[in-house]
């Protein structure tokens, strides 16, 4: 059963993501402005697409964890009562996807000496950029490029005089989730910086996922959770192949904008296998 304490016109006022832009995320970096009610949170994060979902899902159900979750959007749950806009009364130790952040990031650093656990999802971009392009909503992909991989569009795209005077609409998707990948990825290395090795696990989720049985347990010894081999049986290797799906010329792409930046942050991982 799931417990939670909400105000139920806040419910039906925000009920989606573009919702959520309108009402909350157009005031300004607030998204975070609650998470004092809420110590030893942990925090899942990282770029959208990258198994962040998963990961809180299996953390929220675990023993020893408080269970928040209302409406259809389990991550728009935890926006909403991070931000304030859902008033809820905290009754246990809680998990909170926040991957939504994008360019509100730096609220993260409000809370360096505050107790939480952040995880930081790697994925690599193959997979991501697929999934954005082929399994995600325009609106989501749109705001996450606007909001971290607009300013990166490198000049040599023919691309970019077009969206200077025509707007978004003339990048295609798949350049638009290659730049979203990189804007979001390159937000863990100041994130890493400004966090110590106690507040902060960085992993990368096909190791997770190839190697459950092994990461999984150092996860929940990170986030001071008794771990229970059950919890691995909720992952599964079927996403693993989404980059065989790609075209050659779509793979060039990525090599070039994607792969770098990823490699960067893979020297930032958490652990050895």
């Amino acid at each position: 059963m799931l417990h939670f304490l909400v105000f139920k016109y806040n419910v039906k006022n925000i009920n989606n993501w573009k919702k959520f832009a309108k009402l909350v995320r157009a005031r300004g970096c607030f998204l975070l402005k609650e998470l004092k009610k809420f110590p030893n949170s942990i925090l899942v994060t990282g770029c959208q697409r990258s198994g962040t979902t998963m990961l809180s899902r299996i953390i929220t159900q675990s023993e020893g964890m408080f269970n928040y979750w209302f409406g259809k959007d389990d991550e728009l749950a935890a926006a909403l009562i991070l931000s304030g806009y859902v008033k809820h009364k905290p009754q246990g130790r809680y998990c909170f996807q926040t991957t939504y952040l994008n360019e509100c990031y730096y609220e993260y650093f409000n809370y360096i000496d505050f107790p939480i656990k952040i995880i930081w999802v790697l994925r690599n971009p193959y997979s991501v950029v697929y999934s954005m392009v082929y399994n995600w909503s325009s609106f989501a992909l749109n705001e996450l490029f606007l909001a971290c991989g607009a300013h990166l569009i490198d000049e040599k795209y023919k691309q970019k005089w077009l969206y200077k005077i025509f707007g978004i609409s003339f990048i295609s998707k798949f350049l638009k989730a290659c730049y979203a990948y990189v804007g979001k990825t390159s937000q863990i290395f100041e994130i890493a910086e400004k966090f110590k090795e106690d507040k902060l696990m960085i992993i990368d989720y096909d190791d997770l996922v190839k190697n459950k049985e092994k990461l999984l347990p150092m996860i929940y010894n990170f986030i001071d959770l008794k771990y229970k081999s059950e919890y691995a049986e909720k992952i599964y290797t079927k996403s693993l192949n989404k980059a065989k799906k790609l075209s050659n010329k779509q793979k060039k792409l990525i090599n070039e904008i994607c792969v770098p930046i990823y490699n960067e942050a893979k020297k930032l991982l958490s652990y050895k296998l």
